[in-house]
């Protein structure tokens, strides 16, 4: 566990609740906040497991906020087309959706795993078999938000590089005080 209870507060602020199944924060922003957090793929519920395929989760407001406007922008289905144009770009998103799998499967444990082959293997093929954000066809794209939080922890994700630029070149670099949020009565 890399997380503390300001890190908990921070979290609350920028999820708008408490985040559940928290494992790690992945990577924190230039200010030393949460910007990037784990959380498990399993959910324990009173009687039942279910299973959440995203696993990284973009928790930094600003971000998220710029990303939506990309999405906006219909960037989403243009970057869907550049994928299925270059099939360079279509094998390095492979890649990085058999990466993404492979991370959360490691997030579990082999009994757990074992059990859920055997007693749900619906769950267990989401898990193993699912890339980015859960999507079951590796040469597509659901979100740039899941793109860019496996990018910010994975550099190999040619999605997030490419959300990466076009933030860059849309916003610049982002300024600490701009991301990090401020807890009532205290300074970034």
């Amino acid at each position: 566990m890399n997380y503390n209870e300001e890190d908990l507060k921070v979290l609350e602020a920028q999820l708008g609740r408490r985040p559940r199944n928290l494992v790690k924060v992945a990577k924190r922003c230039k200010g030393g906040r949460p910007q990037v957090i784990v959380s498990s793929p399993i959910l324990e519920k009173k009687d039942s497991v279910g299973v959440f395929p995203t696993t990284l989760w973009l928790s930094c407001k600003e971000l998220n906020y710029r990303i939506g406007k990309l999405e906006g922008k219909g960037l989403v289905q243009e970057i869907q087309e550049k994928i299925k144009e270059d099939k360079d770009l279509n094998h390095r998103l492979e890649e990085a959706h058999r990466d993404y799998a492979k991370y959360r499967l490691e997030l579990v444990e082999d009994e757990r795993l074992k059990q859920l082959k055997e007693k749900n293997p619906g769950q267990h093929r989401v898990l193993s078999q699912s890339g980015v954000g859960g999507i079951m066809e590796f040469d597509g794209i659901k979100c740039l938000h899941t793109h860019y939080a496996h990018y910010l922890v994975n550099p190999n994700n040619p999605v997030g590089k490419i959300v990466d630029k076009l933030l860059k070149e849309e916003y610049g670099e982002i300024n600490p005080k701009d991301c990090c949020l401020s807890l009532e009565g205290e300074e970034i």
